[in-house]
């Protein structure tokens, strides 16, 4: 492989493939050291919104790797063999053909954030399980605010803090999962754990730290439409979800920003989730709209954003309107926390609403499970004739 350093990156020839360029941007946004990925969820570490435009480095080629030492003394490194799947990719796709929607939001929503009055009714669990009209109110709070909180009284936590209960026994959560449809299989099973101590999977979800604003499965190319969590036993402190309207954002974009709109409803965005005997791999736009132009879906994990290359002037487009939709995310503004105790239920839709979590301290219990946007979508037509 030949590198040949410019002034805004580097000039690659991969044998016969030809010659691309790689922006410097690019590659502090792509190493695989350990400061830059996460040597075991393989998950993005590096601020990607925080790169400095103007950074450039002094380039070294190995047998299997490239180095890079920057100017403010970090050191990256590069996989040439994922490199050079990036750059053939690359290669084999058309980027003048990219689509581009005028945006529309889909009837019978509200928007919302942390300044705004309108909120999602919480409702009781207890009425939810038993009561039919309770569970209609429910779902057409769902669907108009993509969030729902039930809360419960008749889990208590155990005396033995700081460990799993026992896989606990998920009656409850089956029966509230059977309301609305049913519990979506994934790698993660049906229902799971999510506790710091496990190490079930690789995924930055089990430790204590601080999560940002993302949505789930941008890996997968149908990803789960709802994600709920049943908590068994709140932390000592923090650990409160953080829930964000990603339709709000969309909204403010197309009004205020349709450019920068067009540019997330129109470049595809990969993401993958790798462990040992795993390699899912999906894309798609952070916007996706149907074929009336109606937005579907929001997608955005910056953590399991995959390696890709686009043309410079798409890069440049793409950095800019990827950076201003994650700004808004994590806008404190726009954030709805919710703390849940044991035997509350949260459920949101994840093609909507955007979730994340303080961090915490002491033992935090939860269960989590996913199901279909469509079964949704038949609950409140059956039940509210919509």
């Amino acid at each position: 492989m030949l590198c040949t350093p410019t002034a805004g990156g580097l000039d690659v020839q991969f044998g016969h493939r030809g010659q691309v360029s790689l922006s410097w941007r690019w590659l502090r946004d792509h190493g695989d050291d350990e400061t830059s990925r996460d040597p075991k969820t393989l998950q993005r570490r590096v601020d990607t919104f925080a790169i400095d435009p103007d950074a450039a480095g002094l380039v070294t080629v190995g047998d299997d790797r490239l180095t890079i030492e920057w100017t403010d003394g970090l050191v990256t490194t590069h996989g040439l063999r994922e490199l050079e799947a990036v750059l053939a990719e690359y290669q084999a796709t058309d980027w003048s053909v990219l689509p581009e929607y005028k945006p529309r939001l889909v009837d019978g929503i509200t928007l919302w954030s942390e300044g705004s009055s309108d909120r999602a009714d919480e409702i009781d669990l207890a009425r939810f399980l038993d009561d039919d009209t309770t569970l209609a109110h429910g779902v057409d709070q769902l669907c108009r605010y993509g969030y729902l909180v039930l809360r419960g009284s008749e889990l208590k936590a155990d005396e033995g803090a700081g460990r799993i209960l026992g896989r606990f026994d998920r009656s409850r959560a089956e029966a509230f999962a059977k309301r609305l449809g049913y519990v979506r299989h994934t790698i993660f099973g049906g229902m799971w754990d999510l506790a710091p101590n496990l190490d079930d999977h690789a995924d930055t979800a089990y430790t204590s730290i601080y999560l940002g604003p993302h949505t789930d499965g941008t890996y997968s190319h149908d990803a789960p439409g709802l994600q709920f969590f049943l908590c068994l036993q709140a932390a000592v402190s923090g650990g409160e979800s953080l829930l964000i309207d990603g339709f709000a954002i969309a909204a403010e974009l197309a009004g205020a920003e349709p450019d920068v709109y067009v540019d997330l409803a129109s470049i595809p965005v990969p993401g993958h989730y790798v462990e040992p005997g795993i390699h899912l791999r999906a894309e798609r736009p952070v916007l996706r709209a149907n074929a009336r132009g109606v937005l579907d879906q929001v997608s955005f994990n910056n953590y399991d954003r995959a390696p890709f290359l686009l043309p410079p002037d798409l890069e440049q487009r793409f950095y800019r309107a990827y950076g201003r939709f994650a700004e808004l995310a994590n806008d404190p503004g726009r954030r709805v926390e919710i703390t849940l105790t044991s035997g509350d239920i949260m459920i949101f839709d994840n093609w909507r609403t955007l979730h994340g979590r303080n961090a915490f301290r002491g033992f935090r219990h939860y269960v989590g499970g996913y199901l279909n946007h469509e079964e949704l979508e038949s609950k409140r037509r059956v039940l509210t004739r919509i």
